[in-house]
C-alpha cells in the first residue's frame, strides 16, 4: 500500500548550491570506501575511486561532510514526517547519460535537491520532468522512479526512514 503522502515539486527551493566539483572532489577524498558506491557503466572493467569515466557515484552518510539543517528543519516543520533516522546522500555523473539505477522504489522516503546540471525524474503516476539545480522532489516510501542525468551533474538526496511502530 502506498504512503498516504503524494510525491511534490518545487522549483527553485534552494537559492545556494551546497556541493560543487570542488567540495564533491574533496568529499572523495575524505570518504572511506563504506561511504562510496560506483554505478558501474561497464561491469567488465574495474574502476578505482578516482578513474569514473562514464559511471555515476555515490557517497552516503555525507551528513558527516556538510550542514543539512534546512532539511532537518523542513521536516520537522510537516506534521506527516517523524522519523528515527535520516541521512544525506551525493550522487554525481561526470558525463551526459551516464550511468544510473533503473527503475525501482525505496524503503524511505526522500527528497532530492539537484546542485549541478540537468536530470530527468520519472516517478509513476506523477511526473516526467526535468529538475534543475535548486528544485526539490519529493518521493513517498515504495514509490517507483528513476533519474537520468541529461548533463554532468551533483544530486543531493535526502532518505527519511519511517519510525517504525511497535505494538504495546
Amino acid at each position: 500500500m502506498k504512503d498516504i503522502l503524494k510525491p511534490f515539486i518545487k522549483r527553485k527551493y534552494i537559492k545556494k548550491n551546497i556541493v560543487d566539483w570542488k567540495k564533491l572532489k574533496e568529499v572523495i577524498k575524505k570518504s572511506n570506501d563504506n561511504d562510496f558506491e560506483i554505478i558501474k557503466t561497464n561491469k567488465e572493467k574495474r574502476f578505482g575511486k578516482y578513474d569514473l569515466g562514464e559511471n555515476s557515484i555515490i557517497i552516503s552518510k555525507a551528513r558527516k561532510f556538510f550542514n543539512f539543517n534546512f532539511m532537518k528543519e523542513f521536516v520537522d516543520t510537516n506534521k506527516y514526517f517523524k522519523y528515527v533516522r535520516w541521512d544525506a546522500h551525493i550522487y554525481a555523473s561526470y558525463k551526459k547519460d551516464s550511468s544510473s539505477f533503473n527503475k525501482h522504489f525505496d524503503y524511505a522516503h526522500n527528497f532530492i535537491v539537484p546542485q549541478k546540471g540537468k536530470s530527468r525524474w520519472v516517478v509513476d503516476d506523477f511526473c516526467d520532468t526535468v529538475l534543475e539545480p535548486g528544485d526539490l522532489l519529493y518521493i513517498p516510501y515504495k514509490w517507483n522512479h528513476m533519474c537520468i542525468p541529461l548533463e554532468k551533474r551533483i544530486s543531493l538526496s535526502f532518505p527519511f526512514w519511517p519510525e517504525e511502530k511497535t505494538n504495546g
